[in-house]
């Protein structure tokens, strides 16, 4: 992997841990700080222990986002286990997180086509059984990504979860081995899934060493991974057609990312230079 391809694990317990540490050949970096925090050669890959619960998971997502000094590029992952109604050691990326403290919902992107089957997770302050095949149940996927949203793109982030328990498995006999056991049987499609983030990452690269004009209207409306990739285009060539001018001006009845673009695209095409030639 390249620094473009530049990722960031939150993991609850070693047992969930441990698989990714071997597979992406994870050193420790530091112990003596509040979570452990782990990574790679060339300090593209990093990954912290939280331990279990929203608060441990929030703190040690910001730990990690400090200690491993993470570019706004970063994928940022999630990976645990979960209770569900649904086959054992299956797993699911999540595209719907409901809080329990608080009712908050956040809607995790599905810009990519996912092998992994998508489903809701609900976040608990405490240990349930209640199990049901509507939702997940878990005590860090909400914290987690309430932190990492103010730190990435939320296109660039990924919760996933396996199941480990439901009526037919009970709780009380997960163990260390097992979970391990979770991990490893599913890392391939973790892999695989990631791999798709990794070009958003690259984009998101990309992104931050573009012109003046782009980094102005990227500072004042949000825009999808997707909608940047088409900004990146008409701004290059807004530059080419008016020499580097502030297009500011030109979109100020623009309320979003949508009628930005194709205001732009509008002048552009009415300035008629075959782009081709550029």
């Amino acid at each position: 992997m390249t620094k473009s391809f530049s990722m960031r694990w939150v993991i609850a317990l070693k047992a969930e841990a441990k698989e990714i540490i071997k597979q992406y050949d994870l050193i420790s970096f530091d112990h003596e700080g509040p979570f452990p925090v782990y990574k790679n050669k060339s300090q593209d890959i990093w990954l912290t222990i939280s331990g279990i619960g929203q608060i441990n998971s929030s703190a040690a997502t910001m730990h990690l986002f400090h200690k491993s000094n993470a570019q706004p590029w970063s994928i940022w992952i999630n990976l645990g286990i979960a209770g569900y109604e649904a086959t054992y050691g299956s797993i699911y990326q999540i595209d719907k997180i409901i809080a329990d403290n608080n009712n908050i919902v956040y809607y995790p992107s599905r810009t990519l086509v996912s092998k992994i089957p998508y489903t809701t997770l609900l976040t608990l302050d405490n240990p349930q059984t209640n199990y049901t095949d509507k939702y997940m149940l878990d005590m860090e996927g909400s914290a987690f990504y309430q932190v990492a949203n103010k730190i990435t793109s939320h296109e660039l982030i990924v919760v996933l979860k396996i199941v480990s328990d439901n009526s037919d498995y009970n709780v009380k006999n997960i163990n260390s081995a097992k979970i391990e056991r979770l991990v490893k049987q599913n890392f391939s499609k973790i892999n695989d899934t990631l791999i798709g983030y990794h070009k958003l990452s690259s984009e998101e690269t990309k992104r931050h060493r573009l012109s003046k004009n782009y980094q102005i209207v990227i500072s004042n409306f949000h825009f999808t991974v997707s909608q940047k990739n088409i900004l990146n285009d008409l701004t290059k060539k807004w530059d080419a057609a008016f020499n580097e001018s502030n297009l500011m001006d030109e979109i100020k009845g623009c309320k979003d990312a949508k009628s930005i673009l194709k205001k732009l695209n509008t002048i552009i095409n009415n300035n008629l230079i075959d782009w081709g030639k550029n």
